[in-house]
């Protein structure tokens, strides 16, 4: 909080002297300490209101409460889930060396891809001409 004041303080006395510095040259002195003064209460409001703004908007909200210290580490959270035998089961395989699968895992056997080992002339005429056209 100490250096909250100094720091606000501080931007008004630099709005103040910028001010001095501005006003001197085309005004008496009595007129530019005024208008100094006047400078020092502007910049130090509007310090003031940059301060509460960026206090409010950069506050975090969503933080849990801090719980008193005799309570800290009281609970602890060791529930499991409830399905862990499909984790048993991979684990098991990776241990025996097989590859180990769901029961319901079945691999792609897709029918549209053909490999160029036994390439089909007409289909790759086709797949050409396809192309093509778009």
């Amino acid at each position: 909080m100490a250096r909250s004041w100094r720091l606000l303080v501080g931007f008004g006395g630099f709005g103040a002297v910028l001010t001095f510095l501005f006003s001197i040259g085309s005004n008496t002195v009595t007129t530019t300490l005024i208008r100094s003064f006047y400078a020092f209460v502007a910049f130090l409001a509007l310090a003031v209101a940059i301060q509460i703004l960026l206090t409010v908007l950069l506050k975090p909200s969503g933080l849990p409460k801090e719980s008193p210290e005799d309570e800290r580490g009281s609970v602890l959270d060791l529930s499991t889930p409830s399905d862990d035998s499909q984790l048993t089961d991979l684990m098991k395989g990776q241990w025996s060396g097989e590859p180990a699968r769901p029961a319901d895992f079945q691999p792609l056997q897709p029918a549209k891809l053909v490999s160029l080992d036994n390439v089909n002339t007409d289909d790759m005429v086709q797949a050409v001409r396809h192309m093509k056209d778009e």
